[in-house]
């Protein structure tokens, strides 16, 4: 129960508040114009103001905290946990909650201040607290990362903004859809576990899926192609991981194998060059034996002859002369055949002692290749080594990119059953809840009923999405009738709230509620929330335009004005909540 909201400046208007409908008019003044407007008045300040005390967020330069509030603080009396106190929170030390009466029975005790000797909550234990005070919050849930949180709740309770008025089950538009499910499903005593594990495990698909979509684009380096492909791959790497591995363990260095390769190739250019040399005195030894068979000295007589059978005949000088160069010639043939056949000995003795040459220099060669084919350089075994790690490490790479792959079409399967799993105990779950859903569609039902005399409908579906929410009262589609579908709804959840003797026992409506909607509906509301909260001893606080008030419309009996906690005025400045006027810097 909120009983009161103050503050600490002596132009603040302090309200008040009791059970049953209480409302904070703003009234224009007869010395309006057409162009004033009740904005800036305090309307949505005050459910600010209470917001605030509850632990809203606070951002710098938007709403309260504003230089010319830099000096307010703002009080809320509240009934928490059996006991009334008065919070209060400034704008400059907004993480310093103070409480001021007892707290006795409370989960939270409040922190001692020793200076001032003040009880005092940080805002975020201060939120904590409020979970347990106003929901039943348990201080510390299981392990689930997702659970009911106290500022979505309550936010349901105190909407604020032109966001919270859009739909029944979220309280601003960038409320995400399995955080509306969770809180929807708390709120009317659903299994919100349902959606806080369905979360996980979309949020654990959503994962897998980023993984399958890194490899099919190449994102993620060495994991390209299925299970199989990779697996042909180790096979391919394991082998040829063991073949240089053998490669590596029969290997045997020389300490001087460059030295040894060096002679190696160095007998064999000499080896080459006696071969060439014999070569070339094979060709000469063969010229030398064909010239020496040609050197024959002439046929004796065939000169005289061959003249005798002319008709001549050489005088006996001329006959002594041919004997004499006859002589000459014979010796000038064996002269030639001498030096042929030295020659020709000289040659073979050289190409012999060549050949002999040739052998020992092969025989050497050979010992040195023998080392050379049985031995490797230092290098030659570093490279080796370098390429039989890299192998490993290819290999090592794929085969942890086989077991991820692997636990990846594990985790595929096991999300996929654990889904399915999960949403057939939430179908289990939600028959056997049926009596607790059952009242929220029966009070839905009602409170549509009273203002539009047909029932509406409240639809909750389970599925593989989670739940559905769905609302719906006749001729639904105009921007009235889908502003009392929240009406409706948000009536239902405190009285269901109240039923289950949570401690939230208050519900908070903006003007924006009552924007285009009917006069009759509006007179309707308020007589509904009234009716509603009095039964319950609950309240119901809202703010509204004078000029919105459905005067003529009221049933008789129902006297609007005596539950006007607050009349605000734009006469003069002081009219307003705050009672000074300011220009706010941005929203």
């Amino acid at each position: 129960m909120i009983h009161s909201v103050s503050a600490n400046q002596p132009s603040f208007h302090t309200v008040t508040f009791t059970t049953g409908l209480n409302v904070i008019l703003a009234e224009r003044s007869e010395t309006s114009t057409e162009k004033d407007t009740r904005n800036g008045l305090g309307k949505s300040t005050l459910i600010e103001i209470i917001d605030f005390c509850l632990g809203s967020r606070v951002t710098k330069g938007r709403g309260l905290s504003i230089e010319p509030l830099k000096q307010w603080a703002f009080t809320l009396e509240i009934t928490l946990g059996g006991n009334r106190i008065k919070v209060t929170r400034a704008v400059a030390d907004h993480n310093r909650i103070v409480i001021d009466g007892p707290t006795n029975g409370w989960i939270e005790q409040p922190d001692c201040d020793a200076r001032s000797g003040e009880l005092i909550f940080k805002v975020e234990r201060w939120r904590q607290f409020l979970g347990w005070a106003l929901f039943s919050l348990p201080r510390s849930a299981d392990q689930l990362p997702y659970k009911p949180s106290f500022r979505s709740l309550v936010s349901y309770m105190v909407r604020r903004g032109p966001d919270a008025y859009i739909s029944p089950f979220q309280h601003n538009t960038k409320q995400q859809t399995w955080d509306s499910q969770l809180h929807i499903a708390y709120l009317l005593g659903m299994n919100w576990e349902f959606p806080a594990r369905l979360r996980g495990l979309n949020e654990r698909e959503d994962g897998v899926k980023a993984i399958e979509k890194a490899i099919k684009t190449g994102a993620m380096e060495g994991a390209i192609g299925t299970v199989g492909e990779l697996e042909t791959q180790r096979i391919q790497l394991e082998q040829q991981s063991a073949v240089a591995k053998q490669a590596l363990d029969t290997f045997k260095v020389h300490p001087q194998y460059e030295s040894v390769q060096q002679d190696a190739d160095r007998l064999t250019k000499e080896i080459h060059d006696l071969v060439n040399r014999n070569v070339t005195d094979r060709r000469h030894l063969s010229r030398y034996q064909e010239s020496i068979k040609e050197e024959k000295p002439p046929v004796e007589m065939s000169l005289e002859r061959l003249y005798e059978e002319c008709g001549l005949v050489f005088p006996d000088a001329i006959k002594r002369s041919l004997n004499e160069a006859r002589t000459f010639h014979h010796q000038i043939i064996s002269n030639r055949c001498d030096f042929l056949e030295t020659e020709i000995r000289r040659t073979q003795q050289a190409i012999d002692e060549r050949k002999s040459q040739i052998r020992d220099l092969t025989n050497q060669r050979a010992g040195m290749m023998e080392v050379l084919q049985t031995h490797g350089a230092l290098q030659e075994m570093t490279k080796l080594q370098e390429g039989y790690v890299a192998l490993q490490g290819s290999l090592d790479h794929v085969q942890t990119r086989l077991r991820e792959m692997r636990n990846l079409n594990v985790a595929k399967r096991e999300v996929k059953a654990q889904k399915t799993e999960l949403v057939q105990t939430a179908e289990q779950d939600h028959e056997q809840r049926q009596d607790v859903w059952s009242e929220a569609v029966r009070l839905f039902n009602e409170h549509s009923q009273a203002l539009y005399k047909s029932p509406g409908r409240l639809v909750i579906d389970v599925g593989e999405k989670g739940y559905k929410y769905h609302v719906e009262i006749e001729r639904s589609g105009s921007e009235g009738i889908e502003k009392m579908k929240i009406f409706c709804f948000d009536l239902a959840v405190l009285q269901l709230q109240m039923q289950t003797r949570h401690g939230i026992d208050f519900l908070i409506h903006d003007t924006l509620m009552y924007d285009s909607v009917d006069a009759r509906q509006r007179a309707l509301a308020f007589e509904r929330a009234h009716e509603v909260t009095t039964l319950l001893g609950g309240q119901y606080i809202c703010t509204i335009n004078s000029d919105m008030v459905p005067s003529k419309d009221f049933s008789e009996g129902f006297d609007f004005q005596e539950h006007v906690r607050l009349t605000l005025s734009d006469a003069t400045p002081s009219g307003s909540l705050l009672g000074i006027r300011f220009e706010r810097g941005g929203k």
